[in-house]
């Protein structure tokens, strides 16, 4: 019966921690947007493997190279770089916007969309961080005292499967109100989206001069 809970409880915070919009979010969403479902879903499965494999750090400790200031930094740098790009690539398709369904859409490229969701969540390393937490808080709740490397897979399994949840669900929203957005309003949302990536970048700057600074 713990195991559930704490399945449950990893599963209800990876859902929530996905809700806040990020880069992965945007870039799904457009993808299903212009009907792609494969495409959006690869993003999903980048952005959960990358989230997968910092569950792993965080609760296994392979990777005492995060502990470095410059490993960080150039992490941070190399994710405001790709959010950069991700930006001039949407705010171009705001001038003009392709056709919703479109056959010759870039999007619909199952390879790099995986490699975008993936690389947008591996240079965020403020995850391990939310991993910690997590398992704080299952700690607290005595659901992970003891931790043994079985209860550690269920919990990073059940956290990724959240996290995949709610994009999945998030995407088959947004598939299911295309229909109802007019060609018009899709060169205002690549815009919002485009500005919204440019927002983001801006944490990811300001993780990478912190930690810079933080180097010795």
């Amino acid at each position: 019966m713990s195991r559930l809970f704490l399945f449950l409880l990893a599963f209800s915070l990876g859902f929530v921690a996905a809700i806040p919009i990020g880069g992965s979010q945007v870039e799904m969403a457009k993808r299903a947007m212009h009907g792609h479902l494969g495409a959006a879903a690869a993003v999903i499965l980048g952005s959960v493997t990358s989230d997968a494999a910092y569950g792993a750090v965080a609760l296994f400790g392979f990777a005492p190279l995060l502990d470095a200031p410059w490993v960080l930094a150039t992490l941070n740098a190399a994710g405001a770089v790709i959010l950069w790009v991700l930006a001039v690539l949407t705010f171009r398709a705001s001038r003009r916007p392709p056709e919703l369904d479109g056959a010759d859409s870039a999007l619909r490229r199952g390879h790099w969309s995986y490699l975008t969701g993936f690389s947008l969540a591996a240079t965020n390393p403020q995850m391990v961080l939310s991993w910690l937490l997590a398992v704080t808080l299952a700690k607290h709740l005595g659901l992970a005292s003891p931790f043994p490397a079985g209860d550690k897979a269920l919990f990073i399994a059940a956290g990724v499967l959240g996290l995949g949840s709610y994009l999945a669900l998030l995407g088959v929203l947004v598939y299911r109100l295309k229909h109802f957005i007019p060609l018009t309003a899709v060169a205002r949302v690549y815009g919002w989206l485009a500005y919204t990536l440019v927002a983001l970048s801006g944490l990811f700057v300001y993780g990478a001069v912190r930690f810079l600074v933080a180097a010795p």
